[in-house]
């Protein structure tokens, strides 16, 4: 039945009356922190259609079936055996049975309270799986961990080693690295992958952490992504940390200076783990990761555990003390293979192609991420390009990486060009359908063109369990700005981030700036005229972002009168701190997909004159503290997400919010003032509220969705039977 896609790693059949609130609650839980999705049948409505319980078992890699004492007495849970049962026999669906606080022989053999004739087979064929029962595991808490520890096993060996390009070479590299890791050693060790950038560190780190999960039992894991990336946002290494460690602890929030309270270190010298620190380049941080001690780094989680880094830097992985494994560059055969996958979508290039792409891959010195795009530039052109393509960078005396991967780039179009070069430079790591919508304002063919620059490797879709995001690769990002800075003089620079060009461009009027990016973490203070956007008619994205009000707060200043106006072309507009009351009357933002104006003690509406926000996907005005107002977004359709946590003058969330029918997300957590709600919330997408710390609020608005997650912590809500709720587990 296996088709590459379950959609759910288990399905839970359970007694509710029995074990909700009991045992099943907490092997939900154990689930969920070893990252096993798990469908559970509330999920169902019991007046739904068995149908819809066989289309949601056959997207289910296994069953476990709870019998406890009444268990029998449920219709529902004798339906759901039952279809179980049919899924196993005609499909081979897998069973995990599990008998709490019951004897398996009441089930398999007597039925004793469960002998109901219609039922006896299905509930025989169930039962006769291999399980667990409590009578020889008593403590529920053990279990729960021999269950999990049975799923895993079960679901490593039931899927099937995926066909994948990154896994090209990985099993030579994943044996090298397991013999460092030493699994069965119990001392603790920090693994260094070191090699330089594109050449696989991040896949061959992720690779191990997925091959490992099921030998790695007992331990908490944890994968932090692109460290040196995220350093500049998110409250930079310190909110890396505080985010790692409260995961870790399973606290939230714990500040920085919490975690050096001796009972958190006592914790954690407790606590036996299986990190990925990814793309650490200093030693400073490396020492933040490790909690500034790298002398007592040996001491600070229990024998048996590992970390693995990945860095460009060798010293940072000498100073640490790691075992380094050096991550060369793929093989010939395996360069062959990978660039087969993108230039002809077969594992290897047909034999009269071979001769053109050995000499293409012998430009790429190994490194997977030159061979994909180089790959992706060449698919399905003729031979005729292919040569042509080659003789160019035969010109280039010893190409580099960065020679391919600009070659590359100079084959796009125009707006191919403009569109990689706005992604890379400004929307790495924005959801793709933020992206899009940015892009589809001018270009009609923007969704073409962006699944094109997928297809090329020049963009890569990295999806999350709520949604999909554009990343783009460092060294891409890297190349997109050399890019920008070698095409013009300053003056008429397409895209900045630098914070001394951009204090400079905005003294000159009339530039054909598109976009401005600060981060005012780095910048010194900032003064701006009223007038200072006039005349950047191409400007579409302006962006003054801090992630810290310690650092960044009131670094941009504006007169009294705040600006005269801002540019109609922008359609990405987030400014941290904004010193103004409210946004410019000359300033029509239909064209804005994103508006975020946060952390400012000084706005109190956004608009004198309401505007029409008909673009808007995302509307952002958390923490500012002095707002009064929410826009009038009755003529806004397409919004699905609107942040207003932490705006402590709003008394009133309008009704005409009711009527967002896109909306997914609504955040009024620490709004103390807020009392008046919208009687309904219609969107059928919506699946996140935040309503924590509303004392004032008393009610939940009807809402017609089925919610993934509530919020109602320290707020005095009373729920209408008609609000509809499920919590994720």
């Amino acid at each position: 039945m296996y088709n590459g896609k379950w959609e759910y790693d288990v399905f839970v059949c359970f007694r509710g009356a029995d074990t909700r609130n009991s045992f099943t609650s907490h092997l939900m839980e154990a689930l969920s922190r070893e990252e096993i999705k798990a469908f559970i049948d509330d999920m169902l409505e019991k007046t739904e259609s068995i149908g819809e319980l066989i289309s949601v078992l056959q997207r289910s890699a296994l069953s476990i079936v709870i019998f406890s004492e009444n268990f029998a007495d449920s219709s529902w849970c004798l339906d759901e055996v039952a279809t179980i049962s049919q899924i196993m026999e005609e499909f081979g669906h897998r069973v995990l049975p599990i008998f709490y606080k019951v004897d398996p022989s009441d089930v398999s053999e007597d039925c004793g309270s469960y002998d109901r004739k219609r039922w006896m087979g299905a509930l025989k064929a169930v039962a006769n799986c291999t399980g667990h029962t409590s009578q020889e595991i008593k403590i529920d808490s053990e279990l729960v961990k021999v269950i999990v520890s049975d799923v895993l096993k079960r679901l490593v060996h039931m899927s099937p080693r995926v066909k994948s390009d990154m896994l090209i070479g990985m099993d030579a590299r994943i044996c090298e690295v397991e013999k460092l890791l030493a699994l069965n050693v119990n001392d603790f060790r920090i693994i260094g992958l070191w090699g330089m950038g594109g050449v696989g560190k991040t896949t061959l780190a992720r690779a191990c952490y997925q091959r490992f999960t099921s030998s790695t039992k007992g331990t908490k894991r944890q994968f932090v992504r692109n460290i040196h990336q995220t350093r500049e946002k998110e409250n930079g290494m310190v909110g890396i940390v505080q985010e790692h460690y409260s995961a870790l602890l399973s606290e939230d929030n714990i500040s920085y200076e919490d975690l050096d309270v001796s009972y958190r270190r006592d914790r954690l010298s407790r606590l036996k783990v299986f990190l990925v620190f990814d793309d650490v380049e200093t030693f400073s941080e490396l020492e933040h990761l490790l909690l500034g001690d790298l002398l007592n780094t040996f001491n600070l989680f229990a024998l048996g555990s590992r970390i693995i880094v990945t860095t460009r830097n060798r010293r940072v992985l000498e100073n640490a003390r790691a075992n380094i494994y050096y991550v060369e560059g793929l093989h010939s055969q395996e360069s062959l293979q990978l660039f087969g996958i993108h230039a002809f979508r077969q594992y290897l290039p047909p034999d009269d192609w071979m001769r053109l792409s050995a000499v293409a891959i012998s430009y790429c010195k190994g490194s997977p991420l030159a061979i994909k795009v180089l790959g992706g530039t060449l698919y399905c052109r003729d031979k005729s390009y292919w040569e042509s393509f080659l003789c160019e960078l035969r010109k280039i005396p010893k190409p580099e990486i960065h020679d391919v991967l600009r070659r590359s780039y100079d084959e796009l179009g125009i707006v191919e060009k403009r569109l990689f070069l706005d992604t890379a430079c400004f929307l790495h790591r924005q959801r793709k359908n933020l992206v899009m919508k940015y892009f589809s304002i001018g270009y009609q063919c923007a969704n073409y063109v962006l699944e094109d620059l997928i297809g090329k490797s020049l963009l890569i879709r990295v999806s999350s369990e709520d949604y999909e995001n554009i990343e783009v690769h460092d060294l891409l990002r890297e190349m997109a700005w050399n890019i920008v800075n070698e095409e013009s003089e300053l003056a008429n620079r397409s895209r900045l981030n630098n914070a001394d060009d951009i204090r400079k461009i905005l003294t000159i009027r009339k530039v054909k700036t598109e976009g401005i990016s600060l981060n005012l973490f780095k910048a010194n203070e900032m003064y701006l005229e009223a007038t200072t956007f006039e005349g950047m008619t191409s400007l579409r994205f302006l962006c003054f972002v801090y992630f810290s009000e310690e650092h960044g707060i009131r670094k941009v200043h504006l007169p009294s009168g705040g600006l005269d106006m801002l540019p109609d072309s922008l359609r990405w507009l987030l400014w941290d701190g904004f010193p103004s009351k409210s946004l410019p009357s000359r300033f029509s933002p239909e064209n804005l997909v994103l508006l975020a104006i946060r952390h400012s003690p000084f706005i109190e509406r956004c608009w004198e004159v309401q505007p029409k926000l008909v673009n808007l996907v995302e509307l952002h005005l958390s923490d500012c503290i002095n707002l009064t107002d929410v826009p009038d977004l009755s003529s806004s359709p397409n919004l699905e997400y609107l942040y207003l946590q932490g705006c402590k003058s709003l008394i009133e969330l309008p009704s005409h919010i009711q009527y967002l029918n896109k909306l997914i997300t609504l955040d009024l957590g620490d709004c103390i003032n807020l009392h008046s709600l919208p009687v309904k919330l219609n969107s059928k997408f919506l699946e996140h509220v935040y309503l924590s710390n509303c004392p004032m609020v008393i009610r939940c608005p009807e809402i017609n969705s089925r919610l993934v997650h509530l919020d109602l912590m320290e707020t005095p809500v009373r729920l209408s039977q008609s609000c509809r709720v499920q919590f994720s587990m």
